[in-house]
């Protein structure tokens, strides 16, 4: 099996974990604004730690796509928050896969990337299995699913303009570092000035947030180790629609442990997903085994 495929699959489970503790955040808070803000911003002082090593020659070198990156992470944190408000974490969770398909499209106009035919097939058979593993069904989730498809897009973006910093010869610890420095950098001034009470946070919301920092993190560094191996960004995102996967164990193991945030699912559901989550698993090895 490729090395992407490993490290794109260890970022799926870890982001499965993140995005399922995001859910979390609303114990502490019913501003989805603020959590978005707070979240970016722990990211980005954990991220700063890594400054030393990175250095800053990428602000020099690419200043315009670091900042189109920054823009494009807090305008789809801010959908995905919203969407996590309105709708649970394993439904909006496997519906970020729709993510491929924008990144199937800016990737091919951008980066002039294409496939074989299998690929795009294996492609359509993990979006089928969004609606088993969301229940097959939007009923009382429209809201949610409006926010999660806009999450998806502007997602969709980053990816593509990431792969793009990664082939114009930025090192995967530089671009996933100032992907993680630039959004806080953006809105925080704008916080600070006009919201000053919503930077505020007691002590089991900062932990949240650390404890949801340190896991997307993690994430992203095996996402920026893969897309820098693959060199493309729609068959690492082929694969990571696995964390839609991840997510239902993820959910049933922190519900068990009586996390907390965390969703309960009925068998009827858990067994709905599950066949969503076969489907999702042959369209992955198809996609895998069609772009060797």
């Amino acid at each position: 099996m490729p090395s992407y495929v490993l490290l794109t699959l260890a970022a799926a489970w870890l982001h499965a974990i993140s995005f399922t503790l995001a859910k979390g955040l609303w114990l502490h808070s019913r501003d989805p604004f603020q959590i978005s803000i707070l979240s970016q911003l722990a990211c980005g002082l954990l991220a700063a730690l890594a400054l030393p090593w990175a250095g800053f020659e990428a602000l020099w070198q690419m200043p315009g796509t670091l900042l189109a990156i920054g823009a494009s992470v807090v305008l789809g944190q801010v959908f995905f928050i919203l969407a996590l408000r309105h709708g649970d974490a394993s439904f909006v969770v496997p519906m970020l896969g729709l993510k491929l398909f924008a990144v199937a499209g800016f990737s091919a106009l951008w980066l002039a990337e294409t496939y074989e035919p299998l690929v795009y097939l294996a492609a359509a058979g993990a979006f089928a299995s969004l609606f088993l593993l969301s229940d097959g069904k939007f009923r009382g989730s429209l809201r949610s699913a409006l926010f999660v498809t806009a999450a998806a897009v502007l997602y969709g973006i980053t990816d593509v303009l990431l792969v793009g910093a990664l082939r114009a010869g930025l090192s995967p610890l530089q671009v996933g570092v100032y992907s993680l420095l630039v959004p806080p950098l953006l809105t925080l001034p704008i916080t600070l000035a006009l919201l000053p009470g919503r930077w505020r946070v007691n002590r089991p919301f900062g932990r949240a947030l650390a404890v949801y920092a340190s896991v997307q993190i993690a994430g992203m560094v095996f996402l920026m180790l893969a897309f820098g191996l693959a060199g493309r960004a729609t068959i690492v995102n082929i694969v990571q629609t696995s964390r839609g996967l991840w997510v239902l164990a993820v959910v049933y193991v922190m519900g068990r442990l009586g996390i907390a945030g965390v969703e309960r699912l009925t068998g009827a559901q858990y067994r709905s997903r599950a066949v969503g989550a076969l489907l999702l698993t042959g369209s992955l090895a198809l996609a895998v085994l069609a772009h060797r």
